[in-house]
């Protein structure tokens, strides 16, 4: 099973919606333990910004024929060659296909995971390794240890009392410009309430309100959650300014801080997150381009003959619905739709998706076709109105599917 870090992650549907390109056109306040005790009601999603990407560039800037990068992900071996995925799944992906020196002790596999950091020349399309990959996760597993002495022995139990619980949301209300997050430190059964500055006076209140109960209010978050969530704002506008495509972003209630994991970014975009809000807001990048603007990225060339919408992220992340449509062209428009019930879909293919007519055939990233004229497809993903998806051709639908990469076509007619 993946794991992940326990993070009030935002999964914001703008975000989903509106991040998406057509491949080959012509030119909080929240509050949720980290740990939630089950069952438990999902976080309250905060108000999302527009999406990093919803304002286009006024300007065309030239792309570049390569430039250096950072590449952060796993290596695969393919039939073909190696490449390097985002991520920690080892399954296909729309990677990036690798050149140089790769030992065989930096490839992953079912069972033996590793996350490296390969420097080189990426032109779009293939990494050309200058130097060894160095070593790094993307993700550590967080402490939930509370940091009282009076709460440290080990006590078997699943969840937190409902009384305890209540006053403390009812407590973290009252004190809501000290409150940073709460979480459950479930092998020593105690809620845990993490402030700003000194705790003692709100541990003095906390236990006069309820004696006993075993609740850790434990003090110095650099942040209480409306300056966060302010910070995670501006760092989304600068983002935005910046072309920053993000696949979602959140708040770390333990390591009090949010993260963004992004597809892309350049060293000025980091440099001025870093001037305008410090080490409150990390990012987790997939490329990361040292010399040239992320404008400038060189962009893999141009495939198939009709044009399809498609992701512009190479994460597997979003709605996780699943949907069987027809596929279908329409030749007067030039476009490709999905029939469901006699009603036209506009799909949002997966990064890297590309078709071919004559008969129309739909091809993954791989370049294996996916699914034909008239096959029946079933893709993971959810549905949406047709003005929340960025598509010049909307061929003729009023609702759109946003597809995962998990498809599978052509067995069904």
């Amino acid at each position: 099973m993946r794991t992940r870090p326990n993070v009030m992650r935002f999964f914001h549907v703008a975000a989903v919606l509106a991040l998406f390109t057509c491949f080959g056109c012509a030119a909080r306040e929240p509050r949720a333990l980290a740990t939630p005790p089950s069952p438990a009601p999902p976080p309250t999603p905060a108000s999302a910004p527009p999406p990093a990407s919803a304002e286009a560039p006024s300007t065309v800037v030239e792309k570049v024929a390569s430039t250096r990068v950072v590449v952060t992900g796993i290596l695969l071996r393919r039939d073909d060659g190696i490449e390097v995925c985002p991520g920690q799944w080892v399954d296909a992906c729309p990677g990036i296909r690798v050149e140089g020196k790769v030992e065989d002790a930096w490839i992953s596999a079912r069972g033996k995971l590793s996350v490296w950091r390969l420097s080189g020349r990426f032109d779009g399309t293939t990494l050309v390794l200058d130097g060894p990959a160095q070593p790094t996760t993307l993700t550590q597993e967080a402490s939930y240890r509370n940091s009282c002495p009076e709460h440290q022995k080990l006590r078997k139990g699943v969840n937190p009392d409902l009384d305890s619980l209540e006053k403390v949301q009812a407590f973290m209300r009252e004190h809501a410009e000290r409150v940073a997050g709460h979480w459950w430190d479930q092998a020593r059964q105690t809620l845990v309430v993490s402030v700003t500055g000194d705790p003692t006076e709100l541990r003095q209140r906390f236990a006069e309100r309820a004696p006993g109960a075993r609740v850790c209010i434990q003090g110095q978050a650099r942040f209480s959650e409306a300056p966060l969530e302010s910070l995670r704002v501006k760092a989304d506008a600068i983002l935005r300014k910046h072309g920053v495509v993000w696949s979602s972003s959140g708040g770390d209630v333990v390591k009090n801080d949010v993260l963004f994991e992004v597809e892309a970014i350049d060293a000025k975009t980091r440099a001025e997150l870093t001037r305008e809000a410090g080490d409150a807001i990390r990012v987790q990048a997939f490329i990361e381009l040292l010399e040239h603007d992320l404008a400038q990225m060189p962009a893999p060339p141009k495939r198939g003959d009709v044009a399809l919408v498609t992701s512009t992220w190479r994460s597997g992340g979003g709605m996780s619905a699943l949907g069987r449509f027809s596929v279908h062209y329409d030749a007067e428009l030039r476009c490709v739709y999905f029939n469901a019930s006699g009603e036209r879909v506009l799909p949002v293919w997966p990064f890297g998706y590309w078709a071919a007519t004559n008969p129309l055939r739909i091809y993954d990233y791989d370049d294996k076709i996916v699914v034909q004229e008239g096959e029946t497809i079933e893709l993971g993903g959810g549905q949406v109105d047709i003005e929340h998806v960025r598509a010049d051709n909307p061929c003729g639908a009023k609702q759109a599917w946003i597809g995962r990469r998990e498809a599978t076509g052509g067995a069904a007619r």
